[in-house]
Order: C-alpha cells, then sequence, then structure tokens
C-alpha cells in the first residue's frame, strides 16, 4: 500500500512509535534504517505484522523495554559519530 498517502509521516513505523512515543526522534531513525538497511526479510515481516504488533504491545511495557533494547542498538549504530 501507499504509505505516504494514508500516514502523514509516512507509516510503517507502528512499533517505532509504539515503544519510543511519537515525539522522540528515535522511532525516525529507526524507520529510516528499516527502510533503508535493514535485511528485506526483516522490512517485509516488519511491514506486514508492525501495525497488529504495535498494537497488541500497547499495554506490555516490559515487553516495549525489551524491544526497545533491540532498537536502541540500531539507533545507538546510526546516531553514533
Amino acid at each position: 500500500g501507499n504509505f505516504a498517502g494514508r500516514y502523514p509521516w509516512g507509516g510503517g513505523c507502528w512499533v517505532a512509535r509504539e515503544v519510543y512515543g511519537i515525539d522522540n526522534v528515535n522511532w525516525l531513525i529507526f524507520r529510516e534504517w528499516m527502510f533503508n538497511e535493514s535485511p528485506a526479510l526483516f522490512r517485509k515481516t516488519y511491514l506486514k505484522y508492525g501495525e497488529r504488533f504495535a498494537k497488541f504491545i500497547s499495554n506490555k511495557p516490559k515487553l516495549k523495554q525489551v524491544i526497545k533494547f533491540f532498537m536502541d542498538l540500531v539507533v545507538n549504530k546510526k546516531t553514533k559519530k
């Protein structure tokens, strides 16, 4: 589908927004990695199931902490100077 048409932020990063919060720039850093550098299978799976998974974890703070740990690995690598 056309994410840009459905979502003002371009869509596709429901889990990162759920984990970091819409006001935290880290979800955008993760999104950029996911669209441009992540393995194709990860990207395809994330885009297919991400929206449902984000809803599933929305009330599970401990699970979000675990996911954030792994997302932080990507974000920290991308922002390392």
